[in-house]
């Protein structure tokens, strides 16, 4: 951006918004949906928000992949309507979101290379979702190798790309090289969040949040695999809203210590509910309820702002989600899982 984003009122574009978060799928419609079939759930969406995104890929796909591929165009369906409805600052804000998505086709591509998967395949699971076009991630996925597709990466600094490497050859690993992408887009976004106006501010703090919780999930699994102490601090994001202070000594602390640390933190609540049992935490269930956390910061961002940019990050965080839910419901479902373990992992 390179100057301050003046946050003026653009009530057309908030206003499209609100109405667009309206037709969100609510508590009701998750507790029908958690009752059906994936046939009819598909039926259900078809009925809904998604008869436009299911009547062009009908054609080629069916079944559970029609579900997973309407849900992931309807999603950048979705983002592209709402580029195209906001003036100049505003696209600028809701790149900083979608940038997400570019590291993630980066990271698919990676993971596709790494298992020997074909090329054509893994096209499949890109996210039509992206600030790059898709010509770029075409050429990213005609590269053969882990090592030809990070090399030709030429965002990223010579002297952290080595190192991951080198770590890559050393330990047929793609921590680190994943690590350094996720570094990289927190750097981009926190790049960019400076020069946000007082307006943007809780949009802001939501995006540093996002940042906390990366770090919070990263050092609780390295606690469990004995990861070295300096490996971790390599590792964690030294921004965020969680002090300097407050990380160091999560570092140095076991998964005890880290759920107390965090009980001085904006997640307080989530630590209180796993304080007694650290023993017997589950990370699966602490990443839901940390989602849940980030749920209800993006509705406080709709509640209390409704006018304003923070709508904007509010419904692409809802609407992120919804397809979350929707394909995680899809997957246990064709894996046969019981009812209550599904809904246990739906964030509402």
């Amino acid at each position: 951006m390179g100057r301050p984003v003046i946050l003026e009122k653009y009530p057309y574009t908030y206003l499209r918004t609100i109405i667009m978060k309206k037709a969100l799928l609510n508590k009701s419609d998750y507790d029908k949906i958690l009752k059906m079939t994936p046939d009819q759930i598909g039926k259900y969406l078809e009925d809904f928000e998604y008869k436009k995104e299911v009547d062009e890929l009908a054609m080629e796909y069916k079944g559970i992949e029609l579900i997973e591929r309407t849900l992931q165009l309807n999603l950048g369906n979705k983002f592209d309507k709402l580029l195209k409805i906001a003036p100049h600052d505003l696209r600028l804000l809701i790149t900083i979101y979608l940038k997400r998505y570019d590291i993630f086709n980066i990271k698919t591509i990676m993971r596709a290379k790494f298992s020997g998967m074909q090329a054509e395949e893994a096209k499949k699971y890109l996210s039509p979702v992206s600030v790059a076009d898709s010509s770029y991630f075409d050429k990213l996925n005609a590269q053969k190798t882990v090592e030809e597709v990070f090399t030709s990466l030429d965002f990223l600094e010579e002297k952290d790309t080595r190192a991951a490497l080198e770590y890559f050859k050393n330990n047929n690993s793609l921590v680190l090289i994943e690590n350094i992408l996720d570094k990289y887009y927190f750097n981009f976004v926190f790049s960019q969040l400076r020069y946000l106006t007082l307006e943007g501010r809780l949009y802001k703090r939501f995006l540093l949040n996002e940042i906390d919780i990366f770090n919070i999930n990263l050092l609780l699994r390295s606690k469990v695999e004995k990861v070295p102490e300096q490996e971790i601090k390599d590792l964690v994001f030294s921004l965020g809203t969680i002090k300097r202070e407050t990380m160091d000594k999560m570092i140095k602390s076991d998964v005890q210590g880290i759920i107390k640390e965090l009980e001085n933190t904006d997640f307080r609540e989530v630590a209180e509910k796993y304080a007694k049992e650290t023993a017997k935490i589950s990370f699966t269930d602490l990443e839901i309820d940390l989602d849940k956390f980030l749920l209800q910061q993006s509705k406080k961002l709709i509640r209390q702002h409704p006018m304003s940019v923070d709508v904007i990050l509010g419904y692409m965080f809802l609407k992120d989600l919804e397809v979350k839910n929707l394909t995680r419901i899809i997957k246990a479902r064709q894996l046969g899982m019981e009812d209550e373990f599904i809904e246990k992992t739906i964030v509402v």
